[in-house]
């Protein structure tokens, strides 16, 4: 990597020019406003502290809208970006302050304050509340800082490295202490959690039994369905005449459908089942409407896996029957096992924990419906 690296075309650089130009014209009518009591408090704050807070806003998104634009300039071959994209060091705020406009400098979350008597520097006049004189860097790395604009980086930087080293050393001395608080506290052999003296810290691993290790963000697609998507997807149209699934299922199995009312019973029970289980995901557990959640078996992949491992052909129309899947699926959940033992309370404990119940109603009953999907 090199300086060229650094340097956006001409074209780019006028345009990041006219942003903060902009920026700095938008602080002087905010300054003229708040002289002139013009400028409306928000809620909670002062004249001031909201003047402040604008002038923040404006300088912030000029930073942003300027460090967008020389991303946006430099080339898929470039050596800097290609860096930053794939993760060895930096970041795209690092391209923005080295090719654009290194931004606002803060100070215990504020602007530049004065020093001396009503100013920053002696460099400006008294009561300057413009970018330049609280702080704004409007130069990146590449054009070089001003005096003035070093030393309020001198600054910004300064609490940045007292922060890591406060932070370091503080973050540290907690974590020791927490080591040292449960060294003794381990997974017993009836998966509670006790310390050294036997005594119980917690029932269950985590209060659900689940090793973080394995947990990731996976998709619940059942909780955005619409109705009738839901019925497309998961119900057997048996009585209606066109409904004529051969594409993935033999002619027997489809005769067996129609003509055991055992069979239909078992396969409306499922559905039913499964459009409980989705109002109880709705309206008990993924109350927010958020439709990815962390469980701890990914089994779309597992299937996939599958799929990939016995080189299932997706062209051939699939010889199981929907009841074997029903039956095979079933046997798995009676297998699960998150609260071992057989005792009364174990039992009961072993019905009820809410992450496996999330576990269950959104992963393994759309596995029955969905059963055309996985074979």
């Amino acid at each position: 990597m090199g300086i060229g690296d650094t340097i956006a075309d001409a074209a780019t650089m006028e345009k990041i020019n006219e942003t903060i130009s902009k920026a700095k014209e938008d602080v002087k009518q905010l300054i003229i406003k708040a002289q002139n009591k013009d400028l409306e408090p928000e809620p909670g704050r002062t004249m001031m502290e909201s003047f402040e807070n604008k002038v923040n806003q404006v300088l912030n998104k000029a930073r942003d809208d300027a460090g967008n634009s020389a991303q946006k300039s430099l080339s898929e071959s470039n050596n800097l970006k290609a860096m930053v994209t794939a993760g060895s060091k930096g970041s795209f705020i690092n391209i923005s302050q080295m090719t654009a406009c290194v931004g606002q400098q803060n100070v215990e979350g504020k602007r530049i304050p004065y020093g001396f008597v009503d100013r920053t520097l002696p460099h400006f006049t008294k009561d300057d509340f413009g970018p330049e004189s609280r702080g704004f860097v409007e130069n990146s790395y590449l054009r070089g800082l001003t005096p003035q604009e070093f030393f309020f980086h001198a600054m910004g930087g300064r609490e940045g490295l007292i922060d890591t080293a406060v932070k370091t050393s503080e973050t540290g001395y907690i974590q020791r202490r927490l080591v040292k608080a449960m060294e003794d506290i381990m997974v017993k052999y009836d998966g509670t959690v006790r310390n050294s003296l036997g005594d119980v810290i917690q029932f269950l691993y985590g209060e659900d039994g689940m090793d973080a290790v394995w947990i990731e963000s996976q998709k619940l697609d059942s909780l955005k369905m619409k109705k009738s998507e839901f019925d497309r997807v998961f119900r057997y149209k048996i009585d209606d005449g066109n409904w004529n699934p051969t594409s993935y299922m033999l002619p027997e199995h489809i005769e067996d459908l129609r003509t055991i009312q055992e069979l239909r019973d078992v396969f409306d029970a499922e559905v039913n089942k499964l459009e409980a289980d989705r109002y109880q995901l709705g309206t008990e557990i993924a109350v927010t409407g958020d439709s990815n959640w962390p469980l701890p078996v990914n089994l779309k992949r597992l299937i996939w896996n599958a799929q990939k491992t016995f080189k299932v052909d997706f062209r051939r129309v699939s010889d199981l029957h929907p009841m074997e899947i029903v039956d095979s699926v079933d046997k798995l959940q009676e297998r699960l096992k998150v609260v071992p033992g057989t005792d009364p309370l174990s039992v009961e404990a072993q019905k009820m924990p809410p992450s496996f119940l999330v576990f269950c109603f959104a992963v393994l009953w759309p596995v029955k419906g969905c059963w055309r999907n996985i074979d």
